[in-house]
């Protein structure tokens, strides 16, 4: 008895078991939710995605199916599907890519079993990541190469706090600069993270420099390693927008405000738009839309208060430490810079009000794994009775995964 407690134990802490279980749930689910019906399903985006992709091999031309030029959204996703055709095996290959990378952060960045296992499952039960990846659209690609990018500044990041030089890793630096340049190629909503990712490196990185020297040197800034890869990023990531600026410049005959509006929608049905599917991510549909972003709006304030006493000792210790290498407080410091570039995403969607009212959750499941961290993070740093906490937790599961089984039942 004792010897099978001790091999279940071991068994159930074991990262290579924790991954392997995530990735064949994962694995089975996304294939289900392909062949359940027709296969990958297709929207209008897809069949302009296809047909353009189709027109790049043929007449060598951005060509819609209609004939017109393709010029609202970007460069670079047709282009994968000359490789993949209907991308049947690119979102496999995305979702299992995006799995792998996530897995690796929050092997980092939770210390508890428990929560590796929460993290595990809230990921492989997701309804909204099998959405995006149910269809031939941008979003699967889009999510990976974002998740890489991120991996990549945390490693980047790990490795500049712990070196006593001015040496960049330059293999880690070419590919956060490498995987902004993709996830900017597929979706011009991307610019938000571009700017959310930008922005957030200088206020949690290279802001506490001025801090801890109490006045501005600006050598400080030019000669410090996250300032070039803010400049080097910044200007590979901003690289697929100024071609698609341009092309889209010359096809609109420079009026190329004239594809884009602002939605019909105020900015208050807008909110209520993206409650209604952040609030169904947590609680079913049937509970009514007031109760539930009533509900959301103090979940997020619990989580906040939460996570700001977690992070709070943390991150005013790395202002002030000369030796900010200690893992949780680089930890804490890449939680404070996910959570931010959560927050530009949203605020600039939210403005732009792009799209229609049915693409929300589609807008929004890219946020779903990063969101699953920083949930994560507080929950491994909440300091309540552990069974309370882990037994509410792993309960909760129950939904995401019949959300998931119902939906998948039910797409066409």
């Amino acid at each position: 008895m004792r010897f099978t407690f001790s091999f279940f134990k071991n068994l159930v802490s074991n990262s290579k078991f924790r991954f392997f279980i995530g990735f064949l749930i994962l694995f089975i689910f996304q294939i289900w939710n392909t062949y359940k019906g027709e296969g990958i399903a297709k929207t209008y985006d897809s069949l302009e995605y296809l047909k353009t992709a189709e027109n790049l091999i043929v007449h060598y031309s951005f060509i819609k199916t209609d004939s017109q030029p393709y010029m609202a959204w970007a460069l670079g996703f047709p282009f994968l599907l000359i490789i993949f055709k209907d991308s049947i095996f690119l979102n496999l290959l995305c979702i299992l890519g995006t799995y792998i990378f996530y897995f690796d952060l929050t092997q980092k960045l939770v210390q508890k079993t428990s929560t590796k296992w929460w993290l595990i499952l809230a990921f492989v039960f997701s309804t909204p990541l099998y959405l995006i990846h149910h269809f031939v659209w941008s979003e699967p690609p889009f999510l990976l190469f974002l998740i890489v990018n991120s991996w990549a500044f945390y490693n980047l990041s790990s490795s500049n706090d712990s070196t006593i030089t001015n040496q960049i890793d330059s293999k880690k630096l070419l590919l956060f600069c490498l995987f902004g340049f993709l996830f900017m190629s597929m979706r011009n909503a991307g610019i938000y993270f571009v700017v959310g990712i930008s922005s957030g490196v200088f206020v949690f990185y290279l802001l506490p420099l001025f801090y801890r020297n109490k006045k501005i040197k600006l050598l400080l800034i030019y000669q410090n390693n996250y300032f070039k890869a803010l400049v080097y990023f910044s200007l590979s990531s901003i690289l697929p927008f100024f071609l698609w600026w341009l092309h889209a410049k010359i096809q609109a005959e420079g009026n190329i405000m004239s594809m884009y509006g602002l939605a019909t929608r105020t900015l208050v049905e807008e909110f209520f738009n993206y409650g209604d599917v952040l609030s169904r991510w947590l609680l079913p549909s049937s509970i009514s839309l007031e109760i539930r972003i009533l509900l959301l709006l103090l979940f997020i304030v619990f989580v906040l208060l939460v996570a700001t006493r977690a992070m709070a000792s943390n991150f005013t210790y790395s202002y002030r430490c000369s030796c900010p290498h200690e893992r949780p407080i680089a930890n804490t410091k890449f939680i404070l810079f996910i959570f931010w570039i959560i927050f530009v995403y949203l605020i600039g969607m939210l403005l732009s009000r792009a799209g229609m009212k049915v693409d929300a959750e589609r807008f929004l499941g890219i946020i779903y794994p990063f969101l699953c961290i920083l949930i994560g993070f507080v929950l491994d740093n909440m300091k309540i009775n552990e069974y309370l906490k882990y037994g509410i937790a792993f309960l909760w599961l129950i939904y995401p995964l019949l959300r998931t089984v119902k939906n998948i039942i039910f797409w066409n």
